[in-house]
């Protein structure tokens, strides 16, 4: 399997790149679920199909650039109430890591490029007027407090939601003892994220993974079942020997 879930995962980076309507791919593989693409409305119904059609206890999110707001809440419900864990390729900012944060255990996908992977935060905004949805705020931030276990500090929270752009965002990287790994980008920061204001504090410390441990997803493989000892077989010679 994890041959199989490494060539989808860097498929899907294909197909993100190729295809700009970024349609949210929901896929299964036994008991894990791979999401990639941009977040929409109707993302939830099949979501929800896959949890009651079968057991889950993963899901993979890759290269998600986030999208709609109500659907990412509503999976993100599912996967907290049937206890999903949840780990991250590539980049996850907005309505992606808001799914993200809604795991039991959440990790960051050990692989090559794993030091590029991103989360990202930021304030919900209108999809179409790009407006800051001020009204919004209030249940990101409780939420982002929840899930983290009290411990998004506060002042990278602030961060987040007192955005003037959409694309203003709050984004950590895998945490490595030494190098900067929290950055607040705007959105004409340039490069990113050498361009961007530099912040105290770490992904683990803030609650947003929740082990430094980088997943390899050969573990997300089924266990077999064990197999039985086989009985042993009656010597035919010594069974016609008579007693």
């Amino acid at each position: 399997m994890r041959r199989l879930l490494s060539t989808i995962l860097l498929s899907s980076a294909a197909l993100l790149s190729a295809n700009h309507a970024y349609a949210m791919t929901i896929l299964r593989l036994d008991t894990n679920l791979i999401l990639y693409g941009k977040v929409l409305p109707e993302d939830l119904a099949p979501f929800r199909q896959e949890i009651s059609r079968s057991p889950v206890k993963h899901v993979v999110l890759a290269e998600s650039p986030g999208g709609d707001l109500r659907s990412a809440y509503g999976i993100a419900d599912l996967i907290r109430k049937n206890h999903l864990n949840t780990s991250v390729k590539g980049f996850c900012v907005s309505s992606c890591a808001i799914m993200f944060m809604a795991g039991e255990q959440r990790q960051i996908i050990e692989e090559k490029t794993y030091k590029k992977t991103i989360l990202g935060f930021h304030a919900p905004h209108n999809k179409e007027t790009k407006e800051i949805a001020v009204d919004g705020v209030p249940r990101l931030r409780e939420y982002l407090l929840k899930t983290s276990g009290g411990k998004f500090p506060p002042e990278l929270l602030d961060k987040a939601m007192n955005i003037r752009d959409a694309s203003d965002m709050l984004i950590f990287y895998y945490p490595e003892e030494g190098k900067q790994s929290v950055w607040f980008c705007p959105a004409n920061a340039r490069p990113r994220p050498k361009g961007c204001e530099k912040l105290d504090g770490d992904a683990l410390s803030a609650g947003i993974i929740t082990t430094l441990a980088r997943l390899d997803v050969s573990t997300l493989d089924p266990k077999p079942e064990a197999e039985k000892p086989a009985e042993e077989k009656a010597d035919p010679i010594e069974k016609s020997v008579e007693k």
